[in-house]
């Protein structure tokens, strides 16, 4: 799944250039970025319907298959268009929120979509979005991007579109398709203010995807979320499926876990009509088993309804499948892994995958999160993995090049640069659980889920890997508020303006660092990842 791809299009004739779309689109409230809602969910749907309606309703020129979850759908997902692009199946993917660049969220057959044809089609929803009125109030960046994407889809003759729904799901912005088959993968504490405080009261959120008579299948394990998810299918009459490990009772998938190593793994799964064995996957980590599983049953079902899937397309799409930042190996000697978890449940499942993947004598955590995060719970998490490894920490927020650095000698902390987003009470907790030993390993909280600091999703202010591997001096990775590249763009004097870094006062050009080392890119290199989102691991041997 290539990010560097573009989708084909037609040629650009709007009044816009790319430029000017991206800006129309990030003028609306995002969300993703504040996470802040800015009126009643509630009407979520109802607007997004309206839209759509003006537009000709896209959603319902092809198939789709809706997932949601709290960790897990995004790498279903991809499995599942990968799948799909393997039978030869013009396979749409809609994904959230991006990494290097908007255009990521929209994908025909892995390719991602053209600058051109995203300026061709924002002045339509544009004409659209005037044509609905004010009477549904203001509009939001993920709606108007998600309207986009399923006229993109249209335009492009995708017959199946499998869509990911962006938080939630009974009021997500996606939840007005009509799916062939739904998804709900692993439920986790994550987004508690919008969606609940309990697993039930999660699970109750992203079962409102279910619809009736559409089978859903559901990977999730705590019995107060399947249980609540059973009575909803069970209301609706919807065919509930379950995946799970092998001995799991009610399950109609059941896996094993094979071998791994840096390269991929392999995996058993038995199923209502076979078995498979041996199955190759591209990504790391067993919840990715899990997720490949899923995957595997949504094929199934996707083949009963009559797309020309076999196994043979199951099993080339999971040795194809590429997910960007889901345990993404970046670099060798030493090990460089980019991973996105910002939960507890994630960092649990990470740390196990580490140990099971790489061989490493000491481990180096560079870690971001956003406020709204459950501090305590990762820190847990972290803790006990850490008190065997060398290492110092780093606390840095998001868009600053604040925090506290550890001394590498004496395991002091002491205050680097300026204030930091984190919480006051946040900080100090997280603080006493990252404790560290030894006196090489380092941490750097910043943010894994959104753009830092309100970053302009296409700006590239070097990569937190190329930073931590190229340059010791530089000390947070942040992109530079004063002066960022838009992506496909030549620096200019303009988008290149140099700073001082407050806390070491060296000039910059880029990347808020200290360092002038690293180069401006006009797109992303292949090794490399945004600062914005990453949760970087770096094991030394």
């Amino acid at each position: 799944m290539s990010g560097t791809s573009d989708m084909s299009g037609t040629s650009d004739t709007s009044d816009m250039t790319y430029g000017d779309a991206l800006a129309w689109i990030y003028s609306f409230s995002d969300t993703e970025r504040t996470g802040q809602f800015v009126r009643d969910r509630e009407d979520n749907l109802p607007r997004e319907r309206a839209l759509l309606a003006a537009l000709g309703n896209p959603q319902s020129a092809y198939g789709v298959t809706h997932v949601a979850g709290t960790k897990g759908k995004g790498s279903t997902a991809a499995m599942v268009a990968a799948i799909l692009r393997a039978a030869g199946v013009r396979a749409g993917l809609y994904s959230s929120p991006d990494l290097h660049t908007f255009r990521e969220r929209i994908r025909v057959d892995g390719a991602v979509a053209s600058e051109a044809e995203v300026a061709r089609l924002a002045p339509i929803v544009r004409e659209a979005l005037a044509r609905t009125g004010d009477g549904y109030g203001r509009y939001i960046t993920y709606e108007v991007a998600t309207a986009l994407a399923f006229l993109a889809f249209r335009e492009a003759g995708v017959q199946h579109a499998v869509v990911e729904v962006g938080l939630g799901g009974r009021l997500d912005a996606t939840n007005v398709v009509q799916p062939l088959v739904t998804a709900i993968t692993s439920i986790s504490y994550d987004h508690m203010q919008v969606l609940g405080n309990t697993l039930a009261e999660i699970a109750r959120e992203k079962a409102g995807i279910v619809k009736p008579g559409v089978p859903l299948i559901c990977s999730a394990q705590a019995p107060e979320a399947v249980a609540t998810i059973a009575g909803i299918c069970a209301a609706r009459g919807a065919p509930l499926l379950r995946v799970g490990p092998a001995g799991t009772p009610d399950c109609a998938y059941t896996y094993r876990v094979g071998e791994g190593d840096s390269a991929g793994q392999t995996f058993d799964l038995t199923t209502p009509s076979g078995e498979y064995r041996a199955v190759a996957l591209a990504l790391l980590g067993a919840h990715q088993v899990e997720n490949a599983a899923a995957a595997i049953a949504i094929a199934e079902q996707l083949r009963a309804a009559g797309l020309p899937i076999d196994e043979a397309a199951m099993r080339q799409g999971l040795r194809d499948v590429r997910w960007p930042a889901r345990l993404q190996v970046v670099a060798r000697a030493p090990w460089v892994v980019v991973d996105g978890a910002h939960n507890a449940d994630s960092f649990a499942k990470l740390f196990v995958a580490l140990r099971r993947h790489f061989r490493f004598a000491r481990l180096i955590l560079v870690l971001g999160l956003m406020a709204d995060k459950d501090l305590e719970g990762i820190a847990r998490e972290i803790g006990p993995s850490a008190r065997g490894a060398a290492g110092a920490a780093i606390g840095a927020a998001p868009g600053t090049c604040a925090g506290h650095r550890v001394n590498h000698h004496t395991g002091k902390q002491r205050r680097h640069g300026g204030g930091a987003a984190a919480g006051a009470a946040g900080r100090p907790r997280l603080r006493r659980r990252l404790a560290l030993p030894g006196r090489r390993g380092a941490a750097l909280v910043r943010d894994t889920a959104r753009g830092a600091g309100g970053g302009h999703r296409d700006r590239w202010g070097g990569s937190l890997a190329r930073s931590v591997q190229a340059s010791p001096r530089c000390r947070s990775g942040s992109p530079a508020s004063s002066g960022q590249v838009l992506e496909g763009e030549a620096p200019t004097a303009a988008s290149t303006r140099a700073g001082r870094c407050r806390g070491r006062g060296r000039q910059y050009t880029g990347c808020r660092s200290g360092s002038a080392r690293l180069p401006w890119y006009p797109r992303p290199p292949p090794a490399a990842f945004p600062p914005a989102r990453a949760g970087l691991l770096r094991s030394g041997l």
